[in-house]
C-alpha cells in the first residue's frame, strides 16, 4: 500500500508560517489567560469551600448538589430563563419589524429613523435601566401619566413592584434596548438581496407583503438564525439591567442567577458555591444556544 507523500514546505513557506505564528502568539496568550485560565480556576473553585482568605477545602460535588437542591437558587435560574426568553422574543419581533419598515423608507428618512431606533442600543445597560425606572415609576412615571391622559387609568400599574409584572417588565425593557442591534443586522441582510428579485416580483404584481413573505424572509433566514442565537446569549446577561431597576425585588421575585452568584461571592464570601452557580448557569446557556441553533437550521437559498 502506497502511503501519500508528505507535503514538502519550502524555506519561504516555513518562514511565512513562522511569521504567522509570531503574530498569532500574543492573541493566543491573551485568550488563554483571559478565558481558559479563569474557566479552569472556576471549575477547581467550584469543587472547594473557600471564603477568599484561608486555605481552600476540597468538598467534591457538594456545591453542585446544593445548587440543584436549593429552591431559591433554582428560582433565580428560572427567573433568568424567563427574562431571557421574553427579551429575545421582544427584541427579535421588534427588530425585524423595524428593519422591514425602514427598508421601504427613503434614504434620508431611513437614516434618521435608523439613528432613532438604534440609539437605545448604544446606551450602557445601567443608563437605560435608570431611564426606565423613571418612565415606569408608579407615581409620576411617563407611562402611567400617559395612560391617565388618554383615559386608561385601569392600565396603570407599579410595573417594577408587582410580583406578577416585574419579570415581564424587565423582559420588555431588555428586549426594547436590544431591538436596535437586531434591526441593524437584519436590515443589512435585506440590503444584500439583489434588487433584480424585487423588480421581477413587481412585474408579477406582488405587493410589499408578498415580497416580505416570498423573498425577504426566506433569503434572510440565515441572518435571522445567526442573530437569534446571538440574542439568546445576550439575553442571559441580566445582571446590570435587573440590578439597576429592581435589585432583585420585590423580595427576590426578580432576582436572577448572576445576582445570586455575585451576592454569594462578594457579600457572603462563598466563592466555591458562587463558582458552582456560574458553571451550572453557563452550561444551561450553552444547552439553550445549541438547541436554538439546531431548531433554526434550514435550507440555504441561493440567488
Amino acid at each position: 500500500m502506497n502511503r501519500p507523500a508528505k507535503k514538502k514546505y519550502s524555506r519561504l513557506d516555513r518562514h511565512l508560517m513562522g511569521i504567522g505564528i509570531v503574530f498569532l502568539l500574543p492573541a493566543a496568550i491573551l485568550i488563554i489567560f483571559t478565558t481558559l485560565v479563569p474557566i479552569v480556576w472556576n471549575g477547581v473553585l467550584s469543587l472547594c469551600e473557600w471564603n477568599g482568605n484561608g486555605p481552600m477545602e476540597f468538598i467534591g460535588l457538594k456545591n453542585y448538589i446544593k445548587v440543584f437542591t436549593d429552591k431559591p437558587t433554582m428560582k433565580t435560574i428560572g427567573n433568568s430563563m424567563v427574562v431571557a426568553a421574553g427579551s429575545t422574543a421582544v427584541s427579535m419581533l421588534l427588530g425585524i419589524m423595524l428593519a422591514l419598515m425602514i427598508y421601504k423608507m427613503g434614504k434620508r428618512e431611513g437614516s434618521i429613523f435608523r439613528f432613532i431606533f438604534y440609539s437605545p442600543s448604544m446606551m450602557p445597560m445601567t443608563v437605560a435601566g435608570l431611564l426606565f425606572v423613571f418612565v415606569l415609576s408608579p407615581d409620576d412615571g411617563l407611562l402611567n401619566n400617559l395612560f391617565a391622559v388618554v383615559g386608561l387609568k385601569s392600565l396603570q400599574h407599579a410595573w417594577l413592584s408587582e410580583p406578577g409584572l416585574v419579570l415581564a417588565t424587565l423582559a420588555v425593557v431588555s428586549g426594547f434596548k436590544g431591538s436596535g442591534t437586531i434591526m441593524m443586522m437584519v436590515y443589512t441582510g435585506i440590503l444584500g438581496i439583489p434588487e433584480s428579485l424585487f423588480e421581477s416580483a413587481k412585474l408579477d404584481g406582488a405587493n410589499y407583503w408578498k415580497e416580505v413573505k416570498l423573498i425577504i424572509l426566506p433569503l434572510i433566514k440565515p441572518t435571522i438564525c445567526m442573530v437569534f442565537s446571538m440574542e439568546v446569549m445576550w439575553s442571559f446577561k441580566t445582571y446590570d439591567m435587573v440590578w439597576t431597576m429592581t435589585q432583585g425585588g420585590p423580595g427576590s421575585m426578580s432576582k436572577t442567577a448572576p445576582i445570586t452568584m455575585i451576592q454569594n461571592a462578594f457579600t457572603y464570601n462563598k466563592f466555591g458555591y458562587a463558582s458552582a452557580i456560574g458553571l451550572v448557569f453557563t452550561v444551561i446557556v450553552l444547552v439553550c444556544i445549541t438547541l436554538v441553533r439546531r431548531a433554526m437550521k434550514s435550507e440555504i437559498y441561493e440567488y
